[in-house]
């Protein structure tokens, strides 16, 4: 395990958390795991952050002044733990907040080793030993929060929702003409009708049945183009997808633009929000688009329906629903005030009730309850 200095300064106040994350690369639960510890920092915490050698969040952090500490997180054997633990009762950690299903397992181990409770944040829908010997488990929706009471056996009293959540600051976007500057990067026209789907391409996402639908919605509206944004995987679907399009003649309305470093900047080019998922928590790409006043097309899928009211901040159809889809996209495109509204809503549904600031000082309570607990 090695150790980043500490910079000078380092907070007296507040709690001294640990936070972990074994996600590599950029995704929506290592960036927030990134925004939950600046926050952290910013309110006073003596917050490190362990993650893998050389994984994105290390970078981010050590940019944003946040102390960090690498580990390759094996259990076995023992030299990760042991080191950690050491690391831990040198730093007199009071306190541990872990991510994603590696650094889950890799912190319950640790808590016993090291003597602190530890905090698991629940980003997923996983059968796991690790979510009962967690002191406490904090979900990322109530749709995932009963998940893992009745399929993990967690106690009612040792699991909290605390949304998900967006960093406004992130979504800022200098340039004024990124619209028009987007569409002519990509080759789309201003009259062309932009609907985006970001997110990993997997078949959970469900975005084979937004393409067919797309046959109605052409036939009518020719001008609607949509955008598939994120990693395929695995290929196979990729490949299944495009080949439903071809069949149905609507691959030329289907651009595919892979992994995008810009996705704020991408929003600004957009008409509309697509999320076609047939299982989710709660997304950070489509409460972004929320934040962006997108109109919203999603499902009643997960914790979706937590965020969004049909009707009032989007439009809501169920899952695996293709003719649903095409009527609610029709709906749309020839209701334009109507998009305008719900965008509105949808806006200050973020702003009230799924910021940064709003979320990370429930996390903060939580893990002062937790740390408090655990010392009597």
């Amino acid at each position: 395990m090695r150790r980043e200095p500490v910079p000078q300064g380092y907070p007296k106040a507040g709690m001294r958390i640990l936070e972990i994350v074994s996600g590599v690369t950029a995704c929506g639960a290592t960036v927030h795991t990134l925004q939950i510890a600046r926050e952290l920092h910013r309110r006073g915490n003596a917050i490190t952050l362990m993650g893998k050698p050389s994984a994105w969040v290390l970078e981010q952090a050590q940019a944003a002044g946040v102390p960090t500490v690498e580990s390759s997180m094996k259990r076995l054997p023992l030299r990760d733990l042991k080191a950690a633990a050491q690391f831990v009762r040198a730093h007199q950690i009071e306190v541990l907040l872990a991510h994603m299903s590696g650094a889950n397992n890799f912190a319950v181990w640790l808590s016993r080793l090291a003597k602190v409770p530890a905090v698991l944040r629940a980003h997923a829908h996983t059968v796991h030993f690790h979510w009962r010997m967690a002191h406490h488990i904090i979900a990322v929706s109530e749709q995932t929060r009963r998940y893992h009471i009745t399929r993990n056996l967690v106690p009612p009293s040792r699991i909290s929702t605390v949304h998900g959540f967006v960093d406004p600051a992130r979504l800022v976007v200098p340039d004024k003409g990124a619209r028009q500057a987007v569409r002519a990067e990509l080759g789309l026209s201003p009259s062309e009708f932009v609907v985006g789907v970001i997110g990993n391409i997997i078949p959970r996402k469900g975005q084979i049945y937004l393409v067919r639908a797309l046959p109605k919605v052409v036939a009518r509206y020719p001008q609607v183009r949509v955008l598939l944004v994120g990693v395929v995987h695995p290929p196979r679907y990729g490949e299944r997808v495009r080949r439903v399009a071809e069949r149905l003649g609507v691959a030329a309305h289907v651009l595919w633009l892979g992994e995008r470093k810009d996705v704020p900047r991408l929003l600004q080019a957009l008409d509309l929000y697509a999320l076609p998922t047939l299982s989710d928590m709660l997304p950070m790409a489509l409460l972004e688009a929320m934040w962006a006043e997108l109109p919203v097309l999603a499902t009643y899928a997960g914790g979706i329906p937590e965020a969004i009211t049909d009707g009032i901040e989007g439009w809501l159809v169920p899952p695996k629903d293709p003719d649903a889809l095409a009527s609610a996209l029709i709906e749309i495109l020839e209701n334009p005030e109507e998009r305008v509204r719900r965008a509105r809503n949808a806006h200050q549904r973020v702003q009230q009730s799924f910021t940064v600031e709003t979320q990370v000082a429930q996390i903060e309570a939580i893990l002062q309850q937790v740390a408090a607990q655990y010392r009597r």
